[in-house]
């Protein structure tokens, strides 16, 4: 396979270079001694012998994918380099066509001359030196072809299965034997123990065998069997299940090679790399048919029997309170007033835009001043109060109801209504009826003053004459009907009670059929306010 050596070459007088042997620290031999016997072969190994060249490959999956496309020219001797994640793959003279293609899947190929120091086909310095011995290759550790195949690509499974296995643990694996039962999937189990890297067995789990009399395995039930935390779907490789490959593998070798490095009686998983290294599993039993480890008690026909259970006694009511809370809206909705504050509130609110908008719901000592956002929080006194709901339940600002209560129990401790409007502050509490709500202007309305009607005796004289000169003129046809200002006050008195429940949106749109497009802004503007808040 090499060049022969010339024989006896004449020695120079001063060499330029010399083979040098890189032995990599810690983890190489040394060269045995003439005096020692030359190490064991590597066919002693179990391995075939007369190993003559290695070649590096920078990843496992690499090493797979040349294993892969030289796998009829014998299986390669497999080794993990101790110093990086590179895999390295002895070869014998059979595997020399194959060397050709490892260049393609970035493998390094070193030849092993006579002595055994493997030479790199393309050295990277000027001066060739020797990577090291093929027996130090050889002493490093193994790697299976089952841990390359665990690098191979992963996709979803694959539709239209009729077989499936499906390894869990006991929990799991009778959770998905019901669900397997359910879908009308034939389903068998066994037994079986995990083992671990050491050799100590974990017996906790189940090997399910789906098998779909009609059609496909459902891919939901697949999915599920993959997505679960512990359970693997596989498929067999053969009918003994010697090794089960996950199912969302895509492997470039056939089963049969996998096959031949598994030893009759042992049971192999191969998973992704991800989810671990491949593990070995022993059967405990034969295989069940699924509906005996789901049976379930027989239920009664007779009536359950009925023990009648003591209700313990309520405790004593507990009184509603309001305090005060940094995690309360510290916003003004409204305003509370003392009958003694009303004439300040009448002389505040002449020479300010607030009478334009603002109404007042009048009560038994206290009245609730309330209008669009922002131009009560101007008053320089009253109570600063916030619309909670249901409806129209208002809260001093930066106050809760403690004990906390739903809306429902608002609604039924506190006598809510769709008339009333509910005022809770921390001196009192107030009830006031809408209907006796009324725009602030009249705070400071007069009584109006006593007009003189009729036409004198000269103006009815004077309207005689000028009827004779000149006749009265056709009537005209009756312009169109204007929107009547009753009817505004009424759009108006309406907007009014859906803002005191916090209905702003209402509110709006029942002040821009009435015209007052700047109202009916402010009140759009709240109840996007009120959105923001609630998300």
């Amino acid at each position: 396979m090499f060049p022969a050596r010339p024989a006896n070459p004449p020695p120079p007088a001063e060499p330029r270079f010399r083979a040098v042997r890189v032995t990599p620290p810690d983890h190489t031999l040394p060269p045995a001694p003439p005096d020692e016997p030359p190490a064991a072969d590597p066919g002693e190994r179990g391995e075939p012998a007369g190993w003559s060249a290695a070649v590096r490959f920078p990843s496992p999956r690499a090493a797979l994918g040349h294993t892969a496309a030289t796998a009829e020219l014998g299986p390669p001797g497999l080794r993990r380099s101790p110093d990086d994640h590179s895999v390295w793959a002895l070869l014998t003279p059979g595997h020399q066509p194959g060397l050709q293609l490892a260049a393609g899947y970035g493998g390094l190929v070193h030849q092993a001359d006579t002595d055994g120091l493997l030479w790199p086909d393309r050295p990277t310095a000027r001066l060739p030196q020797a990577f090291g011995h093929l027996a130090t290759v050889a002493g490093w550790e193994p790697v299976s072809l089952a841990e390359l195949a665990a690098h191979s690509p992963a996709a979803a499974p694959p539709p239209g299965l009729k077989e499936v296995s499906v390894l869990a643990p006991g929990a799991l694996g009778r959770w998905l034997l019901r669900r397997c039962l359910a879908a009308g999937v034939a389903t068998t189990f066994t037994p079986v123990e995990r083992l671990a890297p050491d050799g100590r067995p974990d017996a906790g789990w189940l090997l399910l065998r789906l098998n779909a009399v009609d059609g496909p395995v459902p891919a939901g039930l697949v999915e599920a069997c993959g997505r679960l935390p512990g359970p693997v779907a596989c498929r067999a490789a053969d009918p003994d299940c010697r090794v089960l490959v996950d199912l969302r593998l895509r492997l470039p070798l056939d089963d049969a090679v996998l096959l031949e490095e598994v030893p009759p009686g042992r049971h192999l998983v191969v998973e992704r790399a991800l989810s671990g290294p491949p593990w070995q599993w022993r059967p405990l039993g034969d295989p069940a048919a699924g509906e005996l480890l789901d049976a379930r008690p027989v239920l009664s026909s007779a009536p359950p029997a009925r023990t009648p259970v003591p209700v313990p006694a309520l405790g004593p009511p507990l009184p509603v309170r309001l305090v005060a809370s940094a995690r309360a809206p510290h916003r003004v909705d409204a305003v509370l007033i003392a009958d003694g504050e009303l004439d300040a509130l009448r002389r505040f609110l002449r020479t300010r835009p607030l009478h334009e908008t603002a109404v007042v719901a009048f009560g038994p000592g206290r009245h609730l001043v309330t209008e669009p956002p922002g131009l009560c929080q101007a008053l320089p006194f009253g109570i600063p109060v916030h619309q909670t709901g249901p409806g129209a339940l208002y809260l001093e600002s930066g106050c809760v109801l403690n004990p906390p209560l739903p809306d429902t129990a608002r609604d039924e401790v506190l006598g809510l209504g769709p008339d009333v409007i509910t005022v809770l502050c921390r001196d009192g509490a107030w009830r006031l009826r809408v209907a006796d709500v009324r725009p602030a202007w009249q705070l400071w309305m007069p009584a109006p003053p006593a007009f003189a009607a009729g036409l004198s005796e000269p103006a009815r004289e004077l309207l005689d004459r000028l009827g004779e000169a000149m006749p009265e003129p056709e009537p005209a046809a009756p312009a169109a009907a204007r929107t009547p200002e009753a009817e505004r006050r009424r759009l108006n008195q309406i907007a009014m009670e859906h803002s005191l429940r916090g209905e702003y949106r209402r509110a709006a749109e029942l002040l821009e059929q009435a015209g007052h497009f700047q109202r009916a802004a402010q009140m759009y503007e709240r109840a996007a306010a009120e959105l923001g808040e609630g998300l």
